[in-house]
């Protein structure tokens, strides 16, 4: 991935005086790229620039912004995970329910239930089966993506 820049502050956000965060212009761009790589390549960046860049404070920068994505997307895992159990034991205690009051409640109302319980074990498995894979896979392009090498070009 090729980094074209006249000026090293492109690289940095413009609110951020202290130049430690990340452009958004630049992140989406790294995202953009990311998105049609492929996950199991190795990815390479560099940086070409008109003037000399500061190369530690850039790649400081850098992984600051994927340590960052990584606190994200680890929350969005453990939500993800709570979300999972607690629709699954609303799934069963509704579906417990249904079986215990087979004789004792209307046909309506035990279907009601037995509805609601399915319903929760179903999005429980959904959740598993398709948001815990789809949040798998980002983690793995950001854990790839602060493994990338970057390099540094001057051209004039």
């Amino acid at each position: 991935m090729k980094i074209k820049i006249s000026d090293e502050h492109e690289l940095y956000n413009s609110f951020d005086k202290f130049e430690e965060t990340l452009s958004e212009d630049l992140i989406s761009y790294i995202n953009n790229k990311e998105e049609i790589a492929s996950i199991k390549e190795k990815e390479n960046i560099e940086i070409i620039s008109t003037k000399k860049i500061d190369e530690n404070k850039f790649k400081k920068s850098f992984q600051k912004y994927c340590d960052e994505q990584l606190i994200v997307i680890n929350r969005q895992q453990k939500i993800n995970r709570t979300k999972q159990i607690g629709m699954l034991f609303v799934g069963i205690i509704f579906i417990i329910f249904s079986i215990i009051l087979t004789d004792k409640i209307n046909l309506i109302i035990l279907e009601i239930i037995s509805t609601i319980g399915s319903f929760s074990i179903w999005e429980s498995a959904n959740s598993w089966l398709l948001q815990s894979k789809a949040i798998k896979f980002n983690k793995l392009k950001a854990i790839k993506l602060k493994n990338s090498e970057i390099k540094f070009e001057i051209c004039k």
